[in-house]
């Protein structure tokens, strides 16, 4: 009888462990372990520990942010769009959760809602160089190109040195 119940307390540890009842503070060392593996491009490995990370603590927004970018690398725009929008649900003026979730939109060819995103960004930072560019892209790719110039002259005047060479190839001191 012994054994079978030491089994069944392992059993039971494990199942809560793995159903994420961990706690905030591991969730924290999670997010740092998955942050590593994604600066290693190892995205998989990030994503494995960020899962641990969100299950641990569902209301932290570093943890939803985290696992959507990983998300984005592993092509999963989708998933990667409801971390983004719940990491948005727990802080709502977060200039990088509306930027990093309008890429996603842009891999889907959601071009109005990438813009919403780009276009918020930048309200809430209005130096918010790349989502400037990624909103010049945007227009630019809609034929917009009166707005794609001005968006991308904004980016450059920011220092984005892409934007830079983007007015470079595409002329716009002609325009």
């Amino acid at each position: 009888m012994r054994v079978f119940v030491s089994v069944t307390v392992a059993s039971v540890l494990a199942f809560l462990f793995v159903s994420g009842n961990v706690s905030a503070e591991s969730a924290k060392e999670h997010i740092k372990i998955g942050e590593s593996f994604y600066e290693k491009g190892l995205f998989r490995e990030s994503l494995a520990e960020l899962d641990l990370a969100v299950a641990g603590d569902r209301n932290s927004r570093h943890a939803w942010y985290a696992h959507g970018k990983t998300l984005y690398e592993l092509g999963e725009y989708r998933a990667a769009i409801a971390d983004f929008s719940r990491a948005l649900e727990l802080k709502k003026n977060c200039h990088r959760y509306h930027y990093q979730r309008g890429r996603c939109y842009v891999a889907l060819k959601e071009y109005e809602k990438a813009v919403a995103d780009f276009s918020e960004a930048i309200e809430i930072k209005s130096d918010y160089d790349k989502a400037y560019f990624a909103r010049g892209q945007v227009a630019f790719e809609l034929n917009d190109t009166v707005k794609a110039y001005e968006d991308m002259r904004s980016a450059g005047k920011l220092g984005n040195t892409e934007a830079s060479v983007w007015l470079e190839t595409h002329g716009a001191e002609n325009r």
